[in-house]
């Protein structure tokens, strides 16, 4: 296994030093306004001076320096290496911990391939370093309640940022969700700024324009376009999908007005239906034929690859690109990054283009994006630590306007600039890496940065700055269907007490045994749909009404 461990005694260049001095403590606690740190900066000041939030300890000065009269303390932390990013042996950011926390923050990197091994040996001895990054909020759920990590609620003021984030109107129900019998154990990586993705179709477009079709705005719509664009090219599919079965039906059915299965939960027929606010096992729900019969009429019409169910991401790939399929369900970072190049290769004029949300049956509009924040990527530290308040108000420090900028960009004035109020990295680096097949990852390894490096509080205005600019037309139709309410987030997966989560995985597995086995055959025709009812009574029979119940009560307890 390749690993490198970086102990990192360094100070900061004067440079460094400068730019640190004169930030001061513009943290962010949004309450208000994740994104607008000027606003909410005296408040995170005011709730983190005085002797309840820990100062005494090593908070920061008044004068916005480092404290230099804290002991030197070294910090142990796992992290896992992407593939597509590599650590450096040292980044700004590390620095910037020994200036002003007088930390020395000791890295095991671990390459991505073997980090989940090496997370299970760690969490399987208890041995755990003073930080572990790179967890799911699934792992922490599952030891939340071992005693191994520590309780976050009991240092609360010593990380009044990140408390001030999560605890904001708009993210404290899903921080709820991620509690352990009411305990966070976790810092999340949240976002600041994203480039807008969402699960969206895509067609293509020059198929619709040679065929004279309008943009579909309806399912109806929809597939009658494929059906045309088939008469004109009995060779081509309508669409298919990358995860199998489920995976297919989790993209169509929440649009369609039901739900089950969203994004990657493949295994999960349960979702939060917003028109009642509870949570619905999708395949029971009336509704749900409209997925199972609108797939079904596909297969039979050859709109639906025959291939769908044993179809990967490789061989969707493969069907996109060769021209073989008129329409994908998918994210428009694969859209207009990997698919439309790809398939401009054997046709310059082709290319997919990705429609707003269509209206179901019933007339609404709405559609998943991927959850708000990144929950399978959070830290723990353990709670053997010797200095449980200096690394929780480190940790915190990452989520200010101060330590955002560090992670997410380097150092001002040798890394980028501020131009018009934007970070914006600096030409110079950017043609460094002018060769890399992903010009994002590349720089941003450089300085240890962004979401695939040290940063907690994610702000993707770099990739903005340098991405295709049809990508970025998509990213802001993502953004404005948003703010229309024709896009949600995907909420977070409950917490359930140890007793019910027992129960939980029992039923989901009786339950997906039952589905797995019989969905396919209705898709297919094999079974018709006067069989449907006896498949939801065999459903309600194996515990999906109770599924629900316990489902509710766990959303009630945190509403």
């Amino acid at each position: 296994m390749k690993k490198k461990t970086v102990a990192l005694l360094l100070t900061l260049s004067m440079v460094l030093s400068a730019a640190l001095t004169g930030c001061g403590d513009s943290g962010d606690t949004g309450s208000s306004d994740a994104g607008n740190s000027e606003d909410s900066s005296q408040v995170s000041q005011e709730s983190s001076s005085g002797e309840d939030s820990g100062q005494a300890e090593g908070g920061e000065s008044d004068d916005g320096g480092a404290e230099t009269d804290k002991e030197e303390i070294t910090v142990t932390m796992m992290v896992t290496e992407p593939v597509t990013q590599e650590l450096p042996e040292t980044f700004p950011l590390l620095d910037a911990i020994k200036e002003k926390f007088n930390i020395n923050l000791e890295l095991t990197i671990v390459p991505g391939a073997d980090y989940g091994t090496k997370k299970a040996t760690v969490l399987g001895t208890a041995n755990l370093p003073d930080v572990v990054c790179g967890m799911t909020v699934d792992e922490v759920k599952q030891y939340g309640t071992s005693g191994m990590f520590l309780n976050l609620d009991e240092y609360k003021s010593y990380a009044p940022d990140y408390f001030g984030l999560v605890d904001g109107e708009d993210r404290a129900i899903e921080t709820n969700k991620m509690r352990v019998n009411g305990n966070l154990y976790c810092f999340e990586k949240l976002e600041k700024y994203r480039v807008a993705i969402a699960p969206l179709i895509g067609i293509r477009m020059d198929l619709l324009a040679e065929q004279n079709i309008a943009t579909p705005t309806t399912f109806d719509e929809y597939y009658d376009a494929l059906l045309k664009i088939k008469e004109a090219h009995p060779e081509m599919y309508g669409f298919s999908t990358r995860n199998g079965t489920n995976y297919l039906i989790g993209n169509f059915a929440y649009s369609m007005g039901t739900g089950g299965f969203p994004t990657f939960n493949t295994t999960r027929g349960m979702y939060l239906e917003p028109a009642t606010n509870t949570y619905v096992y999708g395949p029971t729900d009336e509704k749900f034929t409209r997925v199972v019969e609108f797939l079904r009429k596909a297969y039979a019409d050859g709109i639906l690859h025959p291939d769908y169910a044993n179809m990967d991401k490789d061989t969707m790939f493969e069907k996109l690109s060769n021209g073989e399929l008129m329409s994908v369900y998918d994210n428009n970072s694969f859209i207009s990054r990997t698919y439309n190049p790809a398939l401009q290769q054997i046709n310059p004029e082709a290319y997919f283009d990705i429609l707003e949300p269509l209206k179901d049956q019933d007339g609404n509009i709405r559609a998943y994006r991927y959850n708000k924040d990144w929950t399978d990527n959070v830290a723990v530290i353990s709670s053997r630590t010797e200095h449980p308040e200096r690394i929780v108000e480190m940790m915190n420090w990452l989520y200010t306007e101060e330590g955002s900028l560090l992670s997410n960009f380097g150092v001002e004035g040798e890394h980028y600039d501020m131009v018009d109020g934007v970070p914006t990295i600096k030409q110079e680096l950017i043609d460094e890496c002018a060769g890399a097949d992903d010009i994002t990852s590349a720089v941003l390894g450089k300085l240890g940065a962004g979401l695939l490096g040290m940063a907690y509080y994610v702000d993707e205005t770099f990739s903005a700055q340098v991405s295709d600019p049809i990508y970025m037309e998509q990213a802001d139709k993502v953004a404005a269907w948003t703010e229309a309410g024709e896009l949600d987030f995907l909420p977070n997966w409950l917490s359930f007490t140890e007793e019910e989560q027992e129960k939980v995985t029992e039923i989901e597995q009786n339950l997906s045994n039952i589905f797995n086995q019989e969905i396919d055959a209705f898709i297919t025709g094999k079974k018709s749909m006067d069989e449907w009812a006896g498949l939801v009574e065999s459903l309600k029979g194996a515990g999906s009404e109770e599924l629900e119940n316990i489902f509710n009560a766990a959303y009630d307890r945190i509403k």
